[in-house]
């Protein structure tokens, strides 16, 4: 019986600890500062938001409750996979495109078939485009 109550106690304590867990933000190295702000100011449409340290080398965003910080220091070429990208979701995929054209931002589906949209089974739509570090973005309709 001790070791049930233990175990109850454990469990509940390990549950009460997952539940007070939140996303604080995302870090992304960037080359180029100025390149990257007008891409997730312009192109995504993220919100920019005060930064503390005020050197030139940060811009952070507000993502929902969490933030996007973008930081520029030495730069060093990542792998960068499709598998590994940020997602936003939008409420209107078709202007969202239009957008992009405009931008003369090139996008993708999954499996990198150039101007197209991927459908999921459960009706999302989804796009892959690549910010100017090479970074992967997944835009939905998630939203």
């Amino acid at each position: 019986m001790k070791s049930f109550i233990l175990g109850a106690f454990f469990l509940v304590t390990f549950h009460l600890s997952q539940a007070q867990v939140k996303l604080n933000h995302i870090a992304v190295y960037v080359e180029d500062l100025a390149d990257s702000k007008s891409f997730y100011s312009d192109i995504i449409g993220l919100e920019e938001i005060e930064e503390p340290f005020k050197d030139g080398l940060h811009i952070w965003y507000k993502l929902g409750s969490s933030q996007l910080h973008l930081i520029e220091g030495e730069w060093e070429e990542p792998t960068i996979n499709k598998n590994n990208h940020l997602c936003f979701s939008i409420e209107d995929m078709e202007g969202f495109i239009e957008n992009l054209k405009a931008e003369k931002v090139p996008f993708e589906n999954w499996p990198g078939e150039s101007g197209k949209i991927t459908n999921r089974v459960d009706g999302v739509q989804q796009i892959y485009f690549q910010d100017p570090n090479g970074y992967w973005i997944e835009v939905n309709n998630d939203f």
